[in-house]
């Protein structure tokens, strides 16, 4: 089953609603709790993210997608007749896709096509769903042999495409985001890590900024998991993930060189987030009430 995001009037007009009852209740948290503007949106976008964490109710952005996919915990073997399935949300489309293409057309073509695999697969797995290689040939208009080849050629460079028959061998460190932090890491730059992982170095620079400060809210201010996956705004299978990694690297001395890095970034992060509390505008709009 396969819904899209659309664009038509009916549904401009029930995100428009959407943002209405949102700036309401951001309203009614400050003016009945005393919230600052800042803590009343977080408030609200934890309200959000709660009741409306099951796909069926969850509001697509462009370019995502729902669509009915196998339960995680389903056998291998079992008939696909018989397994319960789960509808899952993911990004189809991202602008990021089309970033830092190779020159040629053809090898474009697929580095596009392997982004969008990566993304879908492991988005799916996140939310307990896993897309088959049949999933994959429909959602990314192409013949199943394309799909199985495309995960042979990702599979020598270390990542593994979570699938039926593979879910069960995948840990924190090969999805395409686990192999870039851990090349990261191990030495390599970022472009190198790109390059490697067959992403836009934009894309890539993301998943280690937000791998810094994971580390950086877990190791130097004692953050729990749902306090860094909200701090961030990472989901809570992200960031468990990107914890896991941290275990296996930090007393490593590879690990030791990275610090440095990860504590300034984590400290200039740590200090826009006080500055959003803390901003005159916050300030003068309490004032005023």
């Amino acid at each position: 089953m396969i819904q899209c995001t659309v664009n038509n009037p009916e549904a401009q007009a029930q995100r428009l609603q959407i943002k209405t009852i949102h700036k309401q209740m951001e309203n009614l948290a400050v003016s009945g709790a005393g919230l600052s503007p800042w803590e009343a949106r977080e408030l609200v976008s934890i309200i959000d993210e709660v009741y409306f964490q099951d796909p069926e109710l969850r509001q697509l952005l462009p370019g995502q997608m729902k669509y009915s996919c196998l339960q995680i915990n389903e056998p291998a073997g079992k008939p696909l007749k018989e397994c319960q399935m789960k509808t899952v949300v993911f990004t189809l489309i991202d602008q990021q896709d089309d970033q830092q293409l190779p020159y040629r057309e053809k090898e474009a073509s697929i580095t596009r096509r392997w982004r969008r695999l990566m993304r879908i697969s492991e988005e799916a797995r996140a939310q307990g769903g896993l897309l088959t290689q049949e999933d994959l040939s429909l959602l990314l208009m192409c013949d199943v042999r394309t799909i199985r080849r495309d995960i042979a050629e990702l599979k020598k460079d270390g990542i593994v495409i979570p699938t039926r028959g593979t879910v069960n061998d995948i840990g924190p460190g090969v999805t395409h985001k686990g192999i870039a932090i851990r090349l990261w890491l191990e030495g390599k730059e970022p472009t190198e890590v790109a390059a490697a992982i067959h992403h836009s170095l934009k894309a890539t620079e993301n998943y280690l900024e937000k791998f810094k400060r994971v580390v950086y809210l877990r190791r130097s201010k004692g953050f729990t998991e749902f306090e860094i996956s909200r701090t961030i705004g990472m989901s809570l299978p992200a960031t468990r993930s990107f914890l896991e990694i941290y275990g296996q690297y930090k007393n490593l001395g590879l690990f030791k060189m990275r610090m440095d890095d990860i504590e300034l970034v984590g400290k200039n992060y740590s200090l826009a987030v006080d500055e959003k509390k803390d901003s005159p505008s916050s300030k003068t709009f309490m004032r005023s009430r």
